[in-house]
């Protein structure tokens, strides 16, 4: 019997235990599903277009459709990875960190529970082409794609020319010329009857520093006075400019025909015209002159005629003593001579009851008489015009104006500064006059090195005194500064700080560009690159071309537009040159830093010991922006004095 039960039972065991696995099998089992799908992003494949000073959307678009609110969306250029354009993080867009050049003019176009992320960037400037790339991160997923943006600007009306062609032949030389365009624009010749001409034409297109196009070209065309030629240059249909002329060269105005004539004889008619009118006013002038003077003497007569016999005016004394009468002034008001006119008529001058005027003692010192200054009011002769009369000067009791030091010396006097305020000769007259030129104890005026050259002097370049007058104010610009470097302190100071990412940096060299540039005649600057107390690790200064690449790891050499100073504590002074020349310098505080665009050199001066350290001699003509860099990894900042 145990046995017996023993199997029954372990038969119902194995029958529940087929239940149980059946069951097990015939119940879904979900799969762990992620709390975020993964999704791609969608932008069009060409670029996007605009206008300068217009508003235009970068197309960013999350795929499959899904709502992107509670996404992190950054949108950033990519020469600038560090400061995105906008940020939009905790369902809010964020204020920092973002690009200073953006703040304001972006946002983002709307619909992002669809998933659109795209952004809206109002009040384009040519600064704003470029890569943009639109990021977008989820705890467990992110994507990125890139938009790319061109900025359109129209430039000016185009300036056409006509030049007589070599060799003649009836040809003429057309050339046609605009300048301000972005990007590239085209070029066509049309003539009178919209004909596009090709033959015999050449373009060229330069870029300037702010990488706007000029576009100019021309051709040899048959001289016409009719068939005029047209030129436009467009970047579209929309955005273009056209310029018209008539390809012949004037001579004379009797030699050109047609309209040309008759707007020459319309011309001669209207001179003769003025002439004739010119003469007529002249005529009536003198008629007028004529009919004056005859009424003149027609009212004289008849004022002759009216005296006798009627009310007239009483003579004056002057005028009766002139007619040799008597004149009593009592009982009639008239005028009596001046103190000045009775000593000229030989009378004694009495000035009771009466206001005269008395001769200064200058007019009586004229007429050889005695200067009396008691109880009147006189001019006294000024030390100088006592000088040359060969009378002595005595300043007591009178405010007079004394010699110059200028004047004393020209007179071979000595100068005597004590108790006067004078001026004393700056040194550019004691230059002139052959004196030796003392500064001390007086601010004067130097010449300056322009002056010198003007005067038909030459330079000593190699003397720090003579290339310091043409010191420049540089200011730094903080736009073209590397991520590491920040610009402070009025734009004159730069210094390195620690890179926040570990990602590899837009360009291996640290240095910031200023914002003036130089292209024609003399400049110098000043960089301090040491405090007293501390020593820098390194630092390099100097210029850069206009054109070169900013931001590519290119080598700093003159091949490459470079020309440059450096320092590096274990290898010391430098310039970029193969080979490289020793240069031996005790101790360096501040650099002077010497463009002579005319002489195409650029020389680096030490202001400490006020001696030349070295001079590129191959600077070739060109736009040239001054260059600095406070070196890496080095907290101590230099600064433009």
């Amino acid at each position: 019997m145990f046995t017996t039960f023993g199997n029954r039972g372990t038969m119902h065991l194995g029958l529940c235990l087929r239940v149980l696995i059946l069951v097990a099998l015939t119940v879904p089992i979900r799969a762990a599903q992620p709390a975020q799908e993964t999704f791609t992003l969608t932008v069009p494949n060409g670029p996007t277009s605009t206008l300068s000073g217009s508003s235009v959307s970068l197309l960013c678009q999350v795929s499959p459709f899904l709502n992107a609110e509670p996404l992190e969306v950054r949108w950033y250029h990519s020469s600038n990875i560090h400061s995105p354009a906008l940020l939009y993080k905790d369902h809010k867009i964020q204020e920092a960190p973002v690009d200073p050049r953006y703040r304001g003019r972006v946002s983002l176009t709307g619909g992002m529970e669809r998933g659109n992320v795209s952004l809206t960037l109002e009040r384009v400037t040519l600064e704003d082409r470029g890569e943009y790339v639109c990021q977008v991160s989820s705890e467990q997923w992110y994507e990125k794609a890139s938009v790319f943006l061109t900025v359109n600007v129209t430039g000016r009306e185009p300036v056409l020319s006509v030049a007589e062609a070599r060799g003649g032949g009836g040809q003429v030389n057309v050339t046609c010329s605009s300048e301000g365009w972005s990007p590239q624009p085209k070029l066509i010749w049309r003539n009178k009857d919209g004909a596009e001409i090709r033959n015999e034409q050449e373009v060229l297109n330069t870029s300037d520093p702010q990488g706007l196009v000029s576009v100019s070209s021309w051709l040899l065309y048959a001289s016409s006075y009719s068939d005029w030629l047209a030129c436009t240059v467009s970047l579209s249909e929309e955005a273009k400019r056209e310029g018209r002329i008539l390809p012949h060269i004037y001579t004379a105005p009797t030699a050109v025909p047609g309209v040309y004539k008759e707007a020459f004889i319309v011309t001669l008619i209207l001179s003769l015209v003025i002439i004739c009118a010119l003469c007529s006013v002249i005529l009536c002038k003198r008629r007028g002159s004529m009919w004056s003077s005859s009424q003149k003497s027609r009212n004289r007569s008849e004022t002759e005629k009216l005296i006798e016999g009627a009310e007239n005016t009483v003579q004056t004394p002057i005028e009766q003593r002139a007619a040799g009468e008597e004149f009593n002034l009592e009982g009639a008001e008239n005028t009596v001579q001046t103190p000045t006119e009775q000593s000229a008529a030989g009378n004694d001058v009495h000035l009771e009851g009466a206001e005269n005027t008395v001769q200064t003692p200058t007019e009586q010192r004229a007429a050889g008489k005695d200067v009396h200054l008691e109880g009147a009011e006189n001019t006294v002769q000024t030390p100088t015009e006592q000088r040359a009369a060969g009378n002595d000067v005595h300043l007591e009791g009178a405010e007079n104006t004394v010699q110059t030091p200028t004047e004393q010396r020209a007179a071979g006097k000595d100068v005597h500064l004590e108790g006067a305020e004078n001026t004393v000769q700056t040194p550019t007259e004691q230059r002139a006059a052959g004196n030796d030129v003392h500064l001390e104890g007086a601010e004067n005026t130097v010449q300056t090195p322009t002056e010198q050259r003007a005067a038909g002097e030459e330079l000593n370049l190699k003397d720090w005194h003579q290339v310091k007058g043409f010191k420049e104010n540089i200011i730094l610009d903080e736009k073209t500064a590397h991520p590491a470097i920040r610009v402070t302190q009025g734009k004159q100071r730069a210094h390195y700080v620690q890179e926040k990412d570990t990602e590899k940096p837009s360009r291996t060299h640290l240095h910031v560009f200023s914002e003036e540039r130089f292209s024609s005649g003399q400049h110098y600057w000043e960089v301090k690159v040491k405090e007293q107390t501390t020593e820098k690790l390194s630092w390099y200064v100097g210029v850069a071309r206009a054109n070169v690449e900013r931001r590519c790891n290119v080598p700093l050499t003159p091949q490459n537009g470079f020309w440059i100073l450096s320092y590096d504590k274990e290898k010391g002074f430098q310039v970029n040159t193969d080979p490289q020349p020793p240069i031996t310098v005790a101790e360096l505080t501040i650099v002077g830093v010497f463009l002579d665009c005319d002489r195409h050199t650029l020389s680096f001066y030490s202001v400490d010991t006020e001696s030349l350290l070295y001079t590129f001699t191959d600077v070739k003509r060109s736009n040239y922006f001054p260059l600095f860099s406070p070196g890496r990894c080095d907290k101590i900042p230099i600064k433009i004095n």
